[in-house]
């Protein structure tokens, strides 16, 4: 059976087009935590936010749950843009996700250096009692007599809280080691990090354990400083807070909306970043892919 010359032609350029738009829409590979409504097709009804990272797991709503909402995402700055993505939104203090100290099915992470990347929307001011965005930490290690401390130091904990008036400012990023006493707290003069109201913004927190602490907004690198904590990969960091710092801290709930939480077990590029920013919901190249193959056709 013979083949033209051009049909041969016309599957390569298939091919092509085909491979180039899957790696122009793909992000950055095998995060351990990643949570997104579309990923994970979430559901009004579900009381569990599933992690579609590698570290597997879910984590349950909290005394509250915030509202799963879908429709337009755009961060004009950067040429952003989905009309078909979700999110969570946070109504009123404790709509979170957090998990309990005994939960089983809340996912385990090693983690030396990392990643953190939000996509999110702030709302408005706090609720009630600080403006916790997320948490992630170990579990506690101070005994007591009937049992753990439910408010005890943690091994290794990063906190991240906002401003109580909801101005977009970063009020502190928490990172610390607890064993050997080390903790730095990167107030909003040394963070730089202010995605307003009522805006999607990209956030990314990149920490090279005994290294650096790198803040980005919408993948520009807006803040870089030295560190001396030190994070030790053999610890367990089992708890979590999604639009909160943990579970015993429910009243500390983010006024805010959150599309997509990411955490990688190393300090990403700022390629890796900007490639995530720009990758993580663009669908222009699918609609490119179709214009060029009407052209393909037309040539044939």
């Amino acid at each position: 059976m013979k083949t033209s010359n051009s049909t041969i032609l016309s599957v390569v350029l298939i091919a092509v087009l085909i491979s180039s738009v899957a790696f122009a829409v793909s992000p950055v590979r095998d995060p351990v935590l990643y949570f997104n409504p579309v990923e994970t097709h979430q559901q009004k009804k579900d009381g569990v936010w599933r992690n579609a990272g590698t570290a597997g797991g879910q984590l349950k709503k909290g005394f509250g749950k915030p509202n799963l909402e879908h429709g337009t995402i755009e961060i004009p700055s950067i040429g952003v843009k989905s009309d078909n993505a979700a999110w969570y939104t946070a109504t009123q203090s404790k709509d979170v996700f957090a998990n309990d100290e005994e939960d089983k099915n809340a996912p385990i992470v090693h983690l030396q250096d990392f990643t953190v990347g939000l996509l999110m929307r702030i709302n408005g001011p706090l609720f009630l009692e600080e403006h916790q965005v997320f948490g992630l930490q170990t579990g506690p290690w101070a005994p007591i007599k009937d049992g753990w401390n439910a408010g005890a130091p943690r091994d290794q904990i990063v906190r991240v809280w906002l401003d109580a008036n909801g101005s977009g400012i970063f009020q502190n990023i928490s990172i610390a080691q607890n064993v050997v006493q080390h903790r730095q707290d990167l107030a909003k003069r040394k963070n730089k990090l202010n995605i307003g109201q009522k805006e999607w913004h990209w956030v990314h927190i990149a920490f090279k354990s005994g290294e650096s602490i790198k803040i980005y907004r919408d993948g520009t690198e807006v803040s870089n400083t030295p560190t001396e904590v030190e994070w030790d990969p053999a610890h367990q960091m089992l708890q979590h807070g999604i639009f909160t710092s943990a579970r015993i801290e429910q009243q500390r709930t983010c006024n805010c909306s959150i599309a997509i939480y990411r955490v990688y077990d190393r300090a990403l590029s700022s390629d890796e970043i900007n490639k995530n920013v720009k990758n993580s919901l663009s669908v222009e190249p699918a609609g490119k892919l179709a214009v060029t193959w009407g052209e393909v056709k037309r040539g044939f």
